[in-house]
């Protein structure tokens, strides 16, 4: 597994860890284990209501009614990542995600790539392509993904206090800032795990323009405060004012 920074709209990197093969062995597992009871399904309503009642004129014609009547099986990736936003219930289950690098919202367009690409990935080796890719690329993508500009994630965290918007204050704290109150709790979280993802790795530029951003929708301004100083203290006025 290894960590990937999305650079979302806001200029701001969140880090992810990458979804290990064995959750998306899993996860394949489980949707192919869906696409099984969609095929029984669908094979119980063909051949109790289309190869009985519809008459073929050639057997071209039958199978491209056949072909189209089971598209729902061969495009069942496709449709489900667009309509769950990257993922499938195989997907959901082992908490893993497919998400675009630029941090905009997973769209049907990147779906699309990624299920073409499957062709090279899954279909002519087992797998076994996809699985090289995965293991080559320094954000473990397979070709789909790389084509598309997505890489598929982790989603699961152990919540602690540490991973939350709450920050330890001491009794006799006195806040500064009350423009902090026109941050969100979601911009407060993006701002709290991109700060201590920049401070670990070193990324002093994106503390710089984490900063910059702070301070357009804030409007605080405190020249006095090197960048993390300037930071804390912002995280820390929030905590103060909304966890009165």
């Amino acid at each position: 597994m290894q960590q990937v920074a999305i650079h979302t709209p806001q200029n701001v990197e969140i880090g992810f860890t990458t979804a290990d093969v064995g959750k998306r062995i899993l996860a394949k597992i489980i949707d192919y284990f869906i696409i099984y009871l969609l095929f029984l399904l669908l094979g119980a309503i063909y051949d109790r209501y289309v190869f009985i009642h519809f008459f073929f004129q050639d057997s071209w014609s039958k199978i491209a009614v056949t072909q189209l009547f089971f598209l729902p099986l061969w495009t069942y990736t496709l449709w489900m990542e667009i309509a769950l936003h990257g993922r499938t219930p195989g997907k959901m289950v082992t908490k893993i995600q497919v998400m675009r690098l630029d941090g905009k919202p997973y769209s049907w367009d990147n779906a699309l790539i990624r299920w073409m690409f499957t062709i090279i990935d899954m279909l002519p080796t087992m797998g076994i392509t996809g699985l090289i890719a995965i293991s080559s690329t320094k954000k473990n993508q397979r070709l789909g993904d790389i084509a598309a500009g997505t890489v598929l994630v982790s989603k699961t965290k152990q919540v602690g206090i540490e991973q939350t918007i709450l920050l330890e204050l001491k009794e006799d704290y006195q806040p500064k800032y009350n423009q902090v109150l026109r941050l969100s709790d979601n911009d407060m979280r993006i701002i709290k795990d991109s700060f201590e993802i920049a401070q670990k790795n070193g990324n002093l530029q994106t503390i710089k323009k984490l900063r910059r951003k702070i301070e357009e929708v804030t409007e605080i301004k405190e020249f006095d405060l090197s960048d993390i100083a300037y930071i804390q203290r912002v995280m820390n006025d929030f905590n103060f004012y909304t966890n009165k």
